[in-house]
């Protein structure tokens, strides 16, 4: 049974995180950023274009990273080390997704058989959860606000096994994807993250607590 528990507090957390996470990979997403950042006056390409390559490529649509600033263009715009980072970021975010579907699935399925196994266990399990990852939460939040640089580059060391992610300021990544972009992203992960918990905690308290 406790074995049950742990798997319910690691792969629901992290299906979901996973789930929002996924939203910096989508068009619409990057569209709406659109000069939103003091970087983005420096973008002389076509934007539209390019996230539809770089997010293209990221969920299998193109093969490779080899375009110009619009469509007709034949120069390759990316540099060297953007295009060697994106491709890492790429497995990385395979992998993700990968153990994203994982997670659902095994979350869904042990929480099942604890709900029919012991409803009250069930119970006290969901109501414990969103308050343990409000801590985790609270954390990583009050760390972006502090130091994003320091924790910007701590996770890049953790994720990745090469320097390819410090590309020079006026890469076309940096000026797409400036510092602000990924404070407010990160921002908004964590805000559906702690909204969903809530909506767990809430759903737990109103349904399952009534049928014990």
């Amino acid at each position: 049974m406790r074995l049950v528990k742990i798997l319910i507090n690691i792969t629901v957390p992290l299906f979901l995180l996973m789930l929002f996470a996924s939203l910096l990979t989508t068009k619409p997403y990057l569209l709406v950023s659109e000069g939103l950042y003091d970087s983005h006056d420096d973008i002389y390409y076509d934007y539209d274009f390019v996230v539809d390559r770089i997010i293209g490529y990221l969920n299998y649509q193109y093969d490779n990273l080899e375009f110009g600033s619009d469509e007709f263009d034949q120069y390759i715009l990316l540099s060297d080390d953007a295009i060697s980072h994106m491709e890492d970021v790429k497995v990385l975010y395979t992998s993700l997704r990968i153990l994203a579907v994982i997670s659902f699935i095994v979350g869904v399925s042990v929480s099942i058989y604890l709900y029919k196994k012991d409803k009250k266990e069930f119970y006290f399990t969901f109501r414990s959860l969103p308050l343990m990852v409000a801590y985790l939460i609270a954390f990583v939040g009050a760390y972006i606000l502090i130091d994003f640089n320091r924790a910007f580059t701590i996770f890049h060391n953790i994720l990745f096994t090469t320097d390819d992610w410090l590309l020079d300021p006026n890469d076309i990544l940096i000026i797409l994807l400036p510092n602000n972009f990924w404070i407010v992203s990160g921002f908004i992960i964590l805000g559906l993250f702690s909204i969903s918990m809530a909506i767990i905690y809430y759903l737990n308290s109103k349904i399952i607590q009534k049928v014990l």
